[in-house]
């Protein structure tokens, strides 16, 4: 159960918005001259149309490689509200373009990413790379999955489905969901800092609530259930089906049937995915695969996001979140932690030698 939060951080918040407003407008001046040409695409999944950008190097008519960008939770819009800007700008450099889409019901594409289950997102992204191939220009060359947080569930099936996947890169990936559910959870208890004594009331409360998903009860179950709660914020009947269709998710299977080249990021203080344990199943798991090289790594101070912080802190709400974007927006490449993006560069100049040496053999 989510405590209501106190209602003296509206002041923060309303500075927050205000600050961030004065900055939107400089960051479309640096847009503009930022290198990369931004088209608009669409295609089509499920019966709902899906409007993103495929973005090139400017001068560059057909993409001869592309990164398809598989989102995290929540209403992301293609650009994840600027945080992929200093990601398309690394791939541009080495001459990729990346594809990136508003998820279902955000932005200008049809839907509800909440009726979704993950094999429905992977077959979204796989969607996504069918429209690549048929559509514009890249029939051969390759093309590569990179993911955030929820997406580490989404991009294995997709390599697993297909025959054409030339590799994929996951930041902070989860391996289960309800043990990712109750390690956020106990974090952003302890950034607000609440006792122990709090702290295992809470998770009580969660256990109750995680027992209902799993007996798949109602949401008139849910509702009655928390009813005598004065302090509940109750999710909405859809997030209700959302959780009851994907609490099973785990990765291990996946990652063990993965046969191509695997890139796993992870951040020491990272307030969603508990860094150190998921980082060990990754590698355990990836170890009985078939990939021909994987890599998994993790940086010092570093957040879910690999942005540089010294605090196990979530940022995804109300003033935090909008503070975090302040810093994506106006800080450009500086605001990763250090070695993220020289260390994911390193690793496609890694790809593109061990897929030269194969050519040649």
């Amino acid at each position: 159960m989510t405590a209501k939060r106190p209602s003296h951080r509206i002041i923060r918040w309303l500075i927050g918005l205000s600050a961030a407003v004065l900055a939107l407008g400089a960051v479309i001046v640096l847009i503009e001259g930022d290198g990369l040409d931004r088209r608009e695409i669409s295609f089509t999944h499920a019966g709902n149309t899906l409007q993103g950008h495929m973005i090139l190097p400017k001068g560059v008519n057909k993409p001869s490689a592309c990164m398809v960008f598989v989102h995290g939770s929540g209403d992301m819009p293609r650009d994840a509200h600027g945080y992929y800007e200093s990601f398309w700008r690394l791939f541009a450099r080495i001459g990729w373009c990346s594809l990136s889409w508003d998820k279902p019901g955000v932005g200008g594409s049809d839907g509800d990413w909440r009726l979704q289950s993950m094999e429905d997102r992977a077959d979204e992204a796989s969607a996504a790379i069918d429209f690549l191939r048929g559509h514009m220009g890249l029939e051969d060359g390759p093309v590569g999955l990179i993911g955030f947080s929820q997406a580490g569930w989404v991009m294995p099936k997709v390599v697993n489905e297909r025959n054409d996947v030339a590799f994929m890169i996951s930041v902070s990936g989860a391996v289960n969901w309800m043990d990712q559910s109750r390690y956020s959870g106990r974090k952003r208890m302890e950034a607000e800092g609440m006792s122990e004594e709090e702290i295992a009331a809470e998770e009580r409360a969660g256990n109750a609530i995680n027992a209902l998903i799993q007996s798949d009860a109602s949401y008139e179950a849910y509702l009655d259930h928390i009813s005598g709660d004065p302090s509940a914020q109750p999710m909405s009947e859809v997030f209700w089906g959302f959780a009851k269709r994907n609490w099973r998710t785990d990765v291990r299977a996946d990652l063990r049937n993965v046969d191509v080249p695997v890139l796993a990021l992870f951040g020491s203080h990272d307030a969603y995915v508990d860094p150190i344990a998921t980082a060990q199943t990754y590698r355990a798991e990836l170890s009985r695969s078939t990939a021909p090289f994987f890599e998994v790594r993790s940086f010092d101070n570093a957040d879910h996001g690999l942005l540089a912080t010294d605090e196990v802190k979530p940022a995804h709400e109300g003033v935090d979140a909008w503070l975090m974007l302040l810093r994506i927006w106006l800080g450009g490449d500086s605001v990763f932690a250090d070695g993220v993006l020289d260390g994911l560069d390193a690793w496609m100049d890694r790809f593109t030698g061990a897929k030269e040496l194969e050519e040649k053999r």
